[in-house]
Order: structure tokens, then C-alpha cells, then sequence
């Protein structure tokens, strides 16, 4: 038999677990990023030249071995989410209320679900370490590349193994139980602190943005100011082939923000909906906290996306309104996504009612 009480628990616990781990990660990878900037400007002490003299491959092979430690983990925290809620869906079944899960949906893997979305970010960063490590190690660039593409595909495997894996689980253990229906009210008090965790991760997807957008600044700061003279890159290839890579590697980390800020947002609408069937949280164009929160994360693709369009097309640094105009279409594109979002889905809650 199954407590409800516990189940809710153990569920919204392993969502806070998963946001801890991610902003893990921001934090880490901001700390390597002052720590490359120091060392790029010759600031580690004689003591430390034989990190000096493998800067990169230090850097990339801790970013490594966190990235790959971190995905790993946030595949099994997955699969514990996967199990819990199929825990959940089945104790509702006996619920009597419109719009109760369902054991099957729950157990259904999505690729837009926020537990996917933040786990590829992180396994691209995992690749993306994983490439560089090789590169810094003089590894043929296509065996560099190949092997970043294999650790992405293999450890995505394994998210889609646990997933799985935990699936079958908690159907076998479901099977035959008959645990005691949840009350109203638990149900309630259940809804509701998830409605405050969802409000409480939108905050944290914007800090993760920025913590990853301003720590690659305070990198590319650094490149132009190489003054170590052992390193395994020659001057020239930092200086060309380093801002390009984390140009890319800022536009993908917003995207990828963007799109789980917006996932968050309609977890927040189901729950009110839940709450108070007669609430509209999907309507567009209301300067909510929500809808600031997406503006700032948009003001961040849109800076990144001017930074690599600098790097990437040198000839429109001649035109400076063609910069203003592209970051403004970056930046209304972004808005635009958010608000098109919203008007689908107040067009299907009003279909269904």
C-alpha cells in the first residue's frame, strides 16, 4: 500500500533535488570561468605551472567530469520523478473530479518535459567539455568530435534506459494495490506547494541563465588578454576559434532556458487551473512578475545572439543600425514565442470548457 502523503513528498522533493543539481552546475561552471579568465591573464603562481601549461585541458576536464557526474544524476532523479508520479496518478484513479492523470500519460516519456530539456543542456555541456578536452590534447578533430557526439548519445541513452527502467517499476508495484483513496484536501495541500515549487524554479531558470551568460563573459574577457606562454592552443587559435565557441554555447544555454521557463509556466497554469477552475493564467500580453522574469531571459538571448553575430559575421560591425535592428528581432522573437504560447493555450482551455 502506498501513502499519499509520502509519495507527494518524495515527488516534490526530487524536483527541488534536480533544481539544486542545475544550479550546481551554474555555479561551477562560473567559478571556472573567473578561474580561466586568472589563468589566461598568467595569474596562477610559478607553484601551479603545470596547470598553466594544460589550461584548457584542466578546464575542460573538470567541467567534464561535473557535466557528466551531474547529467548522470539527473537522469536517475528523473526516473525517481517517473516513479512517483505514476505513484500519484494511481492513488487519484479513485477520485470522482474531472481531469485526474493518468497511469499511462504519467508514465509517457516527454520530450518537452522540463526533467528532459535540463538534462540535455547539461549533457551538451558534457559533449562540449568533452570536445574541448580532446582538442587541448591534440586528438584528431573529427575523433574530437565524434567522441562528444558519442558521450552526448550515450548518456541520453541512459536517461532513456532509466526512464524506462523506472516505468516498469512502478507499474510492476502498482499492480493489484488498493490503497485507501486520497481525501480533497490532501490533494489540495498537494497542488498547492507545487503551484509554489513551479513559481519558485522560474526564478531559478533566469538566475542559471545568467550565471552561465556572465560567467562566459568574464571568459572572453580573458582570451584577449592571453599572457601564459605554454599553452596547448596557439594564441592566435584561442583568439579566433575561443569567442566563437562561447558565443554558441551562450545562444544555446538561453534557448534552452527560454523554452524551459515557457514548460514551467504551463506546469504553473495546469496547477491554478487545478486550484480554481474558473482562473485564467494564460492570458497574453499581461505585465505579470511571470512575464518579466521571461523578458529578462530574453534580453539575455538577445545580448548573446548580438555577441555571436559580432563574432561570427565581422562585416556588419561596420552598421551599427543593423546590430540594433538584429537584436531587436532576436529580442522580439522571443516575446513573440512567449505570447503565441499563451493564445494557443487560452484558445484550447477555452475549447475544452
Amino acid at each position: 500500500m502506498f501513502d499519499f502523503t509520502t509519495v507527494c513528498r518524495e515527488f516534490r522533493g526530487l524536483v527541488e533535488r534536480r533544481r539544486e543539481v542545475f544550479m550546481f552546475l551554474g555555479t561551477a561552471f562560473a567559478a571556472l570561468g573567473l578561474f580561466l579568465q586568472n589563468a589566461l591573464q598568467g595569474g596562477l603562481p610559478p607553484s601551479m605551472a603545470a596547470i598553466s601549461d594544460h589550461l584548457f585541458a584542466f578546464y575542460a576536464a573538470v567541467l567534464m567530469i561535473l557535466s557528466l557526474i551531474l547529467s548522470l544524476r539527473m537522469a536517475k532523479l528523473h526516473s525517481g520523478i517517473v516513479i512517483n508520479g505514476i505513484f500519484f496518478a494511481h492513488l487519484m484513479q479513485k477520485q470522482n473530479f474531472t481531469g485526474k492523470p493518468n497511469i499511462e500519460r504519467s508514465g509517457r516519456h516527454n520530450f518537452f518535459s522540463v526533467s528532459f530539456l535540463q538534462f540535455v543542456l547539461v549533457n551538451l555541456i558534457s559533449a562540449f567539455s568533452t570536445t574541448i578536452l580532446l582538442f587541448s590534447l591534440h586528438v584528431m578533430p573529427t575523433i574530437a568530435l565524434l567522441s562528444g557526439a558519442g558521450i552526448f548519445l550515450l548518456w541520453l541513452l541512459l536517461y532513456l534506459y532509466f526512464h524506462m527502467t523506472g516505468k516498469r517499476y512502478a507499474i510492476q508495484r502498482i499492480t493489484g494495490d488498493e490503497s485507501p483513496t486520497p481525501t480533497h484536501e490532501e490533494w489540495e495541500d498537494h497542488i498547492s506547494q507545487c503551484l509554489q515549487q513551479s513559481t519558485q524554479a522560474l526564478l531559478a531558470e533566469v538566475a542559471f541563465a545568467g550565471l552561465m551568460v556572465f560567467s562566459a563573459f568574464e571568459a572572453l574577457s580573458g582570451l584577449g588578454q592571453i599572457k601564459a606562454g605554454k599553452l596547448e592552443f596557439a594564441a592566435e587559435d584561442v583568439l579566433l576559434f575561443g569567442p566563437i565557441a562561447f558565443t554558441i554555447f551562450m545562444v544555446t544555454v538561453c534557448t534552452f532556458q527560454l523554452v524551459i521557463y515557457i514548460r514551467t509556466y504551463v506546469a504553473i497554469g495546469k496547477f491554478c487551473l487545478s486550484l480554481d477552475p474558473n482562473d485564467r493564467p494564460y492570458r497574453p500580453l499581461q505585465l505579470s512578475d511571470s512575464f518579466l522574469g521571461y523578458v529578462t531571459l530574453a534580453a539575455l538571448f538577445a545580448v548573446s545572439f548580438h555577441m555571436l553575430v559580432v563574432v561570427m559575421i565581422p562585416t556588419v560591425n561596420d552598421d551599427s543600425s543593423l546590430h540594433l535592428m538584429m537584436d531587436l528581432i532576436a529580442f522580439g522573437v522571443a516575446l513573440l514565442v512567449y505570447q503565441i504560447t499563451l493564445i494557443i493555450l487560452a484558445w484550447l482551455r477555452h475549447r475544452r470548457t
